[in-house]
Parts: C-alpha cells; sequence; structure tokens
C-alpha cells in the first residue's frame, strides 16, 4: 500500500439498501486501494434484507484491525426515499477533504483513487474522474466499449485521454449536453459546504438528479478526466427502463437543458446540441414532445 505524508485525506461513502451481499468484497477493494482513505462511512437507508446482521459485525472486525481509518455508520429507521438523501448523510458525516461515494454494487480496481485524486495537486479542481465499463450481476463484462463512448452521443476527441479543464469548459463540451459522467463511483469530489445544498436541489430529479448535481459541482472550480477503465459499474436485470420511465427521463433532460441555458454562457454550438440530442431521444424512445 502507497501512501505519503502529503496524502490528501478521503472519505469512502457506502450507501446501501439491500445490498449486503456487496458489502464484504466492496470493502476489501476500498481496503486494497494504493491509496489509502482515511474515513469509511457506511449507511443503510432501512435495508429489508439482513443488511445490519452483515454488516454490524464486519464493522466491528474493521475498527478492530484499521484502527487507522475512522470508521462511521448510521442506520436509518425508516427509508428515506431518495439516493440523494444518503449523499447528503454520508457528506454531513465526513471529516475528509474528499469525497468518494461508494455504490455497494460497484467495483473499482487497486488504482483507482490512487489515479483519480492525482488531479487534485492543483486545488482548483472540485471534481475528478475516470472510465467506466458495465457489469452485469455476475460481474460479467456486459459490452467492451467503456461507458464514457457509450455517453458521448457526439464522439468529441477529448474523451480519449485525460484533462483538467475549467468546468465552465467542460459544461460546454458536454456536461450541459447530456450527462457525460459514467456514475458516481467512478468519481471523487473535493468536500465543500455546498455539496449538501446541491444534492438537496437534486431531489427534485428522480432521475437525473446526480447530472444535475455534476453541473452545480463542475461550475464552482476545475474539472479532470482520465480515460483509464478503473470502475465497473453494476447493471441489474429488474433496471430494465419501462416507457413511462423514458418519459420522465424524457422531460428531466429538457429541465435540465433548460437550467443549464438559463445558469451558465453557453455556446451557441452547445445549445445546438441540446436541442438535436433532444429531437433523437424523442425519435429513439417514441416521445412526443410537445
Amino acid at each position: 500500500m502507497t501512501t505519503t505524508t502529503k496524502s490528501k485525506t478521503v472519505s469512502a461513502i457506502l450507501p446501501n439498501y439491500n445490498y449486503a451481499h456487496f458489502f464484504c468484497s466492496r470493502l476489501q477493494e476500498i481496503l486494497s486501494q494504493t491509496y489509502q482513505v482515511s474515513e469509511i462511512i457506511i449507511l443503510d437507508d432501512n435495508s429489508t434484507d439482513k443488511s445490519r446482521e452483515i454488516i454490524l459485525p464486519e464493522i466491528a472486525k474493521l475498527q478492530a484491525m484499521r484502527p487507522d481509518i475512522a470508521v462511521k455508520h448510521c442506520f436509518n429507521r425508516q427509508n428515506s426515499g431518495n439516493v440523494f438523501s444518503q449523499w447528503q448523510k454520508g457528506i454531513e458525516l465526513s471529516s475528509a477533504e474528499y469525497i468518494w461515494i461508494c455504490e455497494l454494487d460497484d467495483s473499482a480496481k487497486p488504482k483507482f483513487l490512487e489515479t483519480v485524486m492525482a488531479p487534485f495537486k492543483d486545488d482548483n479542481v472540485v471534481l475528478s474522474f475516470c472510465n467506466s465499463k458495465m457489469i452485469n450481476q455476475k460481474g460479467e463484462l456486459i459490452i467492451k466499449d467503456n461507458l464514457r463512448k457509450i455517453k458521448d452521443f457526439f464522439r468529441r476527441r477529448h474523451v480519449l485521454g485525460e484533462y483538467v479543464v475549467d468546468g465552465l469548459t467542460e459544461i460546454n463540451r458536454s456536461l450541459a449536453v447530456f450527462n457525460s459522467i459514467p456514475n458516481v463511483s467512478a468519481t471523487i469530489i473535493k468536500n465543500q459546504s455546498s455539496l449538501t445544498t446541491f444534492l438537496e436541489e437534486a431531489k427534485k430529479y428522480r432521475l437525473c438528479g446526480d447530472w444535475y448535481f455534476y453541473l452545480k459541482v463542475a461550475a464552482a472550480g476545475k474539472i479532470a478526466y482520465t480515460n483509464k477503465t478503473l470502475n465497473l459499474h453494476r447493471i441489474h436485470s429488474d433496471s430494465v427502463t419501462k416507457k413511462t420511465a423514458l418519459k420522465e427521463r424524457f422531460a428531466e433532460t429538457k429541465s435540465i437543458h433548460k437550467f443549464a441555458r438559463n445558469t451558465f454562457k453557453l455556446q451557441n454550438n452547445t445549445i445546438r446540441r441540446m436541442e438535436k440530442i433532444e429531437i433523437e431521444l424523442a425519435k429513439k424512445w417514441k416521445i412526443k414532445d410537445n
């Protein structure tokens, strides 16, 4: 395990709802990172499986074996009904400089944290992320392409390498047009007091709240990216998108486009791509756009 006295502190936040069967392997991945976390925050949103029976003994083991890592946990008595409430709670409990929201069913390569933390040597970087691939419930790759390539509707070449850019540049290049960040587990975010406010605002979106959150964070500083695929995002068979969800996602996409146009200084080309993607999505999802 590599670490230095100059390492910035990182909180690994593990929100759980009925995913306890992934807990032990996910925890081991975090402990095996070549860049050590300083804090682990474990949350349970009133799971209906045996989450607490599995997690509580593991917390006791972790505290005994790794006294160098602060361990906190919070188990809800009632389900919050919103994933962003759990993200908020984890951030509120965190005392570290940087936040890693580790969805329990996702997976990270050992050098994920070391690689994605590197750009934070620039104090103006507020969000750093890597590429991802999709896996199924068994941990098998679903498709060979990475998520950034799939999401990059306009095939813009900046996604092929790595970069650090001003947030407004990233917003114009992609983030105002579509959610170009693969998923939250692939992301490290600088801890700042405004994060919980951003998440409170994100709750008005059921399907696209993370996209709204990334836009708000991006506007506050620089964004860093590496094309290395160091995160695996798990897709479950019961998460097949239904027609009603597509209609809702389309409506939320248009809402976020409107928010971006009203909030940021967007280039004409960015606005044209936003309009084009709305037309393409309406056609693809067979939605009548009034």
